[in-house]
């Protein structure tokens, strides 16, 4: 369970990031969206299909994200792969 929180930790720090990209520069900004995406990534294979489906998408979303210039198409792929990976989290913590 402690993994589970710890992981949704992530996914909420990076949800706030995106949300700020509209204002702030991604480059102050890079560090904590390559931790998200490496929690992420590190926990691909537990927690079964949609989980891991969620945790694949979100960081092929914020790598594509911190790759290119943001645009308003790769933060809202970046937004809604991160909620969904936020909802796969809270029913695996419930």
């Amino acid at each position: 369970m402690a993994r589970i929180d710890d992981e949704l930790k992530a996914a909420q720090a990076a949800n706030a990031i995106v949300d700020a990209l509209l204002t702030r520069p991604i480059s102050t900004m890079s560090a904590e969206l390559r931790k998200a995406t490496t929690i992420a990534v590190v926990n691909l294979g537990g927690g079964g299909g949609a989980l891991n489906e969620a945790r694949a998408n979100v960081g092929i979303a914020l790598s594509n994200l911190m790759d290119r210039p943001p645009m308003p198409e790769g933060i809202n792929n970046a937004k809604a792969a991160i909620d969904a990976w936020t909802k796969e989290l809270e029913a695996a913590g419930a």
